[in-house]
């Protein structure tokens, strides 16, 4: 964060969505297949490691949408499926892209 940047509206609290480790560990992926998913569905991450950074449910919409599409479908498939349980949890039901 650059001086006198305000801090940007990131939820603080676990309840308000997911730490990285706990979407690393429900999806099977690695840290690097997450970041790549991340990056690809314009998402802001932590700069480096970063597992207690939290994840909104939006954010985990969005990855979700993009762990099923384009070059990601054979890794980020089961990832999103995961993912998907994780949401349905917090009784957010999502419509399935074809």
């Amino acid at each position: 964060m650059r001086r006198f940047q305000p801090p940007s509206e990131l939820p603080q609290e676990p309840e308000d969505g997911f730490t990285k480790q706990e979407l690393l560990e429900a999806s099977g992926l690695s840290s690097k297949t997450f970041d790549m998913i991340r990056k690809a569905a314009r998402i802001k991450g932590p700069g480096h490691g970063g597992l207690d950074w939290i994840f909104s449910l939006d954010d985990l919409k969005a990855l979700v949408h993009r762990a099923e599409s384009g070059t990601f479908t054979e890794r980020g498939d089961p990832a999103a499926r995961a993912w998907r349980v994780l949401l349905e949890e917090r009784g957010v039901k999502l419509d399935r892209r074809k």
